[in-house]
């Protein structure tokens, strides 16, 4: 049995390494004999550069930069060896795990800080620019990133506008940047969400960083004006861009400015590693996501993995934090069976806190269960 763990990273609670860390020991005290291959990966975003880094294609840069607040922090880029190439992390600067949750503020967040990391990798010689998407505190559209590499942002008045999705609705006048050479961009993401409306960026993701009903209705405003002057000034609609809303519309922010491509993020990552040679040489996949419901379907890495098994006729188990039906869908997705790590009601604080015992736990019961059963290829279940 050759069994092949792609885990992602539980948010605030576990790496992805320390993840497929635990998924092995579970499987382990089951079958010490079992072949397991273990690729800590990700969907574009958050563990990207640790994804890159071990493949050995390039190295690891240093940058003085600022969170999402402008509090001074050092965040690291990836720079390929053999070509002009960074991919830049958002969540490295403008991350919402950098900063505490009593201190988060949506409305001013901004992405300044990842602007800085892409203007580094530019001045030492980077003509292409990957940016992954994923776990920012911000809901600025990529407005401070922007203004970082020399753009401005004025209101009607010619002031240049304050840093933060809040002030976006009084968004009159973009001036591109002056000085900057011939890139090309590329956004990975790992939503399809659109940048405005009920499943844009404001209404889906502003409460997951803090913002209250108001606050999300401010930002909806502040992103609608930003897309309207892209439009006037860049003959471009970024309203309804699929994958748009990433990272609070950075990703249809940096389209409108810079024409980029979006791409997602997993099969981005998963081309640069090969990742379905592994796939091909393995008996079963197991994946991972702190989450596993319909937003997964929008291009989660559990997805990704799940139909690279479908594609080649292979079970695949989804372990998650939470999970939350309908199950049907997942499964025509090419999942066989979708496990919580749960063992009885408990707190998310507790979850993260036991995170590693939890999944450790859970991986031993399902992989038993999997190994005593003759009919898991045609099987569904959900626990």
């Amino acid at each position: 049995m050759r069994i092949l763990i792609v885990s992602d990273s539980f948010k605030e609670s576990l790496s992805a390494s320390e993840a497929a860390e635990a998924i092995a020991s579970g499987i382990l005290t089951v079958d010490p004999s079992v072949e397991i291959q273990k690729i800590p990966f990700s969907d574009g975003g958050e563990g990207a550069l640790d994804v890159l880094q071990k493949q050995g294609k390039g190295e690891l840069v240093l940058c003085k930069t600022e969170n999402a607040l402008g509090r001074p922090v050092e965040a690291s880029y990836f720079k390929f060896h053999k070509n002009k190439t960074a991919w830049i992390e958002l969540s490295q600067a403008s991350g919402l795990a950098l900063i505490p949750s009593s201190e988060r503020d949506v409305l001013n967040a901004s992405t300044y800080g990842t602007g800085r990391l892409i203007k580094d990798a530019i001045d030492k010689g980077c003509r292409e620019i990957i940016l992954g998407l994923g776990g920012s505190a911000t809901n600025d559209g990529g407005a401070g990133l922007f203004q970082a590499l020399g753009g401005k942002l004025l209101d009607s008045k010619g002031k240049e506008l304050q840093r933060g999705g809040a002030s976006l609705s009084r968004l009159h006048t973009i001036i591109p940047p002056n000085k900057l050479p011939d890139i090309k961009w590329t956004v990975a993401c790992d939503v399809d969400n659109p940048l405005l409306g009920v499943k844009g960026a404001s209404t889906i993701y502003g409460p997951q960083k803090g913002a209250n009903i108001d606050d999300v209705q401010l930002l909806e405003k502040g992103l609608t004006q930003f897309s309207r002057s892209i439009e006037s000034h860049y003959k471009k609609d970024i309203s309804k861009l699929k994958g748009g809303g990433a990272a609070g519309g950075t990703a249809a922010g940096i389209s409108g400015f810079f024409d980029a491509k979006l791409a997602g993020g997993f099969s981005l990552l998963a081309k640069m590693i090969d990742l379905e040679s592994s796939v091909k040489q393995a008996d079963l996949l197991i994946t991972t996501e702190g989450k596993l419901d319909q937003q997964s379907i929008n291009g989660k890495l559990t997805i990704g993995v799940a139909r690279l098994g479908k594609k080649h006729n292979l079970p695949v188990i989804g372990l998650a934090g939470a999970i939350e039906g309908p199950f049907e869908p997942l499964y025509d997705e090419g999942f066989t069976g979708i496990f919580s790590i749960q063992s009885g009601p408990l707190s998310l604080e507790e979850s993260q806190t036991k995170a590693a015992p939890l999944i450790h736990e859970a991986t031993s019961r399902v992989y038993r269960f999997f190994t005593s059963s003759k009919n898991h290829n045609s099987s569904h279940i959900s626990s």
